[in-house]
C-alpha cells in the first residue's frame, strides 16, 4: 500500500505496524492533501482527524487510529488562545484546566526527549495515563512507555534513544 503523510512520527508508527508500507511525503493544507490522494493514486493519507472534524470533513475519514495504536503529537486536537501579557482575563473563561494540564504534560515529555514536530516523538495523556513514544524514522525501533512524571518519562525515552545512537 502507498500511504501519504507529512509526519515523520506517523511514518515511524505506520512502518512499525506494517513494514511493507510505502510511505510518501504529502504536504500542504488539508484540501491539497485530500486532492493529492487521488492525483497520486495513494491508497490512503494519514493526517490529524481533529483538523478534518473542525472543517466538517469528518465523513472523509475512513479509519480513526486510537491512541493505543498510534500516539498523536503532543497537544494534538487542543486549541490555544494567545493574548497580550496582562490581558489573560479576556480568555480565562475559555480555559479548561484539565485539558491545559494534559497538554502541558504531553509537551514536557516531548521537550525532555528533545523532539519536535519533525521528530518521531509522541506523547498522549488520556486523563488517566501519560504515554510517550520515541522511534527511528523507519519504524524499525520504537519504545513506548507510560509514567506520571512527564519530565522523568521524557528523560527515560531520551536515554533509550541515546543508547541506540539517536
Amino acid at each position: 500500500m502507498r500511504i501519504g503523510t507529512a509526519s515523520v512520527r506517523r511514518k515511524a508508527q505506520l512502518l512499525a505496524i506494517e513494514p511493507t508500507l510505502s510511505i510518501e511525503p504529502t504536504r500542504g493544507n488539508i484540501d491539497s492533501r485530500l486532492r493529492k490522494r487521488g492525483e497520486r493514486g495513494l491508497d490512503a493519507i494519514v493526517l490529524a482527524a481533529c483538523g478534518l472534524d473542525r472543517l466538517g470533513l469528518g465523513p472523509e475519514i475512513g479509519y480513526r487510529f486510537e491512541a493505543a495504536e498510534m500516539l498523536p503529537e503532543a497537544g494534538q486536537g487542543a486549541l490555544a488562545l494567545q493574548v497580550r501579557g496582562g490581558e489573560e482575563h479576556l480568555v480565562a473563561a475559555a480555559d479548561d484546566e484539565d485539558t491545559r494540564e494534559r497538554v502541558e504534560s504531553e509537551r514536557a515529555v516531548v521537550a525532555a526527549v528533545g523532539g519536535g514536530c519533525l521528530a518521531p516523538v509522541a506523547a498522549h495523556h488520556d486523563g488517566v495515563r501519560l504515554t510517550g513514544l520515541v522511534a527511528t524514522e523507519d519504524g524499525v525501533w520504537q519504545e513506548r512507555r507510560t509514567g506520571s512524571d512527564p519530565v522523568a518519562l521524557g528523560e527515560e525515552l531520551a536515554a533509550l534513544a541515546a543508547a541506540r545512537g539517536m
